[in-house]
């Protein structure tokens, strides 16, 4: 089973295993920024959110998210609990999910997105079962 992106205990595993993650390093070396991902609707009470803050090639931090969060993220990304495990399993890219309207840019700019691409796709790699990849 993929660690749960959603859950205060999925959230802390996931840092670790993002910050053992040679791959994750090497595409996020130039990457610094935040991301709000909510799991359902865009409306906090019927949805599960995650913040995440990265910079250099690591994550900063990880947590679930909090009132303002969503102010202050670059980048707000929402997907139904469906689409976020297709994403972790790697059964869609971000980009195929976000073409297919599947997964929502619903704040920040999708061009400043795009050079992180493949770093976004480790970010969710690094969620997928079994131990951290190194």
């Amino acid at each position: 089973m993929a660690t749960d992106l959603f859950s205060s205990d999925g959230v802390a595993l996931w840092q670790v295993r993002l910050n053992a993650s040679t791959r994750f390093a090497e595409a996020a070396a130039d990457w610094t920024g935040s991301l709000l991902l909510v799991e359902g609707s865009e409306d906090a009470a019927e949805s599960r959110q995650t913040w995440v803050r990265v910079g250099g090639g690591r994550c900063l931090e990880a947590r679930t998210a909090r009132p303002g969060d969503a102010e202050r993220a670059d980048f707000v990304l929402t997907a139904s609990p469906h689409t976020w495990g297709a994403l972790v399993a790697a059964q869609t890219t971000p980009a195929r999910a976000a073409m297919t309207g599947r997964l929502r840019l619903t704040k920040g700019e999708v061009f400043a997105l795009i050079p992180h691409a493949r770093a976004a796709a480790e970010l969710l790699a690094a969620a997928a079962v079994g131990e951290p990849t190194r």
